[in-house]
């Protein structure tokens, strides 16, 4: 086994929030200065641009697909998956779901994919920052019969953290791991949340500019960089673990 360091939650310019500069060709140059090994581009309910993001990285680092989706309760959950076709899939049910308000550029940043040499070929016009209209419970369970794995992103943050939002974690098994925010001391959270004593925390960099990415990360002991590598470490099987970076000045 050896160690990666992974940032699973990176924004590209499909998500309209993001800079312009967030094409696939700089996502991978950034991640290769921060010397990461595993990346997941999880744009808002939509995963375009990962399948460009994958193609020019071939595996320098690895990448999986993603998505940061919003619920309806206004809780955000990032979605990662190795298959592409299962990720896409999915990103086109909950495309069909929104509501049908356009995307406004100049009120709310562009919605576009682009391809490896940076061209734009699609342009998507409903709002993707809006949530869709399923609870939490279905996206997850939407998330995990195509293969992908669920965690809440950035619990601890308002907007779209879970227990930021709810106040509470849902009944049942879900989640066993949680993301925080970039800038969240592990110990702040744990003070104030006690709720997420024995889950896996996460930090990811929720890059929205390039100069973010890699700037929070998390440290996985793998066999391999894979999905089901990951919810092995989660469950903490056979000497596996997932270890969460330091915070970072918020702002920054």
């Amino acid at each position: 086994m050896k160690w990666y360091r992974a940032d699973l939650h990176i924004h590209s310019v499909l998500s309209p929030c993001a800079s312009l500069e967030m094409s696939p060709k700089r996502i991978v140059e950034e991640a290769r200065r921060a010397g990461l090994d595993l990346i997941a581009v999880c744009d808002h309910n939509a995963c375009a641009n990962g399948c460009y993001v994958r193609r020019l990285a071939r595996e320098r680092p690895v990448v999986w697909l993603g998505m940061e989706i919003q619920t309806q309760e206004e809780v955000e959950v990032l979605a990662w998956f190795e298959d592409e076709e299962a990720c896409c899939a999915l990103a086109e049910e909950l495309y069909a779901l929104l509501p049908d308000i356009p995307c406004q550029p100049e009120l709310f940043g562009d919605q576009v994919v682009v391809n490896e040499e940076d061209e734009i070929v699609r342009v998507l016009d409903r709002l993707l920052l809006s949530p869709v209209p399923l609870p939490l419970e279905e996206v997850v369970r939407r998330v995990e019969d195509k293969g992908g794995l669920a965690v809440p992103a950035h619990v601890d943050r308002v907007p779209g953290g879970l227990l930021a939002v709810l106040g509470l974690l849902p009944e049942g098994g879900w989640p066993q791991a949680v993301e925080v925010a970039p800038w969240t001391p592990i110990q702040k959270v744990l003070s104030r949340y006690p709720e997420l004593s024995g889950k896996v925390i996460f930090r990811g960099s929720d890059a929205h500019v390039p100069e973010e990415v890699g700037r929070g990360w998390t440290e996985l002991l793998l066999s391999a960089p894979t999905l089901a590598e990951l919810k092995a470490a989660i469950e903490g099987r056979d000497g596996r673990q997932v270890r969460p970076g330091p915070e970072v000045k918020e702002g920054l």
